[in-house]
């Protein structure tokens, strides 16, 4: 009996560290060529901003890009894993204030940091900020077209 159980133990513990790490593997693009969508919400104290973010690993560049529901983006950005720095390269009108550009940066940095590390959200306590990202599902692909093929009668 005890033997069972610390199989069953064993066994759970391998899949949830799989599930784990499959998370981790969904939410930031680790290797290159990774491609990662995620459904984003950032809120602020007058407001938010929620959408979809897309970030892609080009050689050891994430590239980036929060889009909102009606296909305008609020800002593009670019990460470099080694140098660990963010650039913003774009911003929409209503946010491109320096003083903003600088939070930004600093907090879609953190952001990051805790995609690497299996978390999806992070909390700028000095501006009360709270940016989150969940991973999308994809559809599995099953190795069926969709079209239908025409058949000669």
């Amino acid at each position: 009996m005890r033997r069972s159980l610390v199989l069953i133990s064993i066994v759970a513990l391998l899949l949830v560290s799989a599930t784990v790490a499959r998370a981790q593997e969904i939410a930031f693009p680790a290797h290159d060529g990774d491609r990662v969508e995620c459904n984003a919400y950032i809120e602020m104290p007058k407001g938010y901003v929620s959408g979809i973010c897309v970030m892609v690993n080009d050689s050891g560049t994430v590239k980036g890009a929060i889009v909102n529901e009606f296909g305008i983006t609020a800002l593009d950005f670019t990460y470099n894993i080694t140098d660990d720095k963010v650039r913003l390269e774009s911003v929409v009108a209503m946010l491109d204030k320096w003083y903003i550009r600088n939070v930004l940066s600093k907090d879609i940095r953190e952001l990051l940091l805790a995609l690497r590390e299996g978390r999806t959200a992070y909390n700028d306590e000095k501006y009360h900020i709270t940016y989150t990202l969940t991973p999308m599902d994809r559809p599995q692909d099953d190795g069926t077209d969709d079209e239908e093929t025409a058949t000669d009668e």
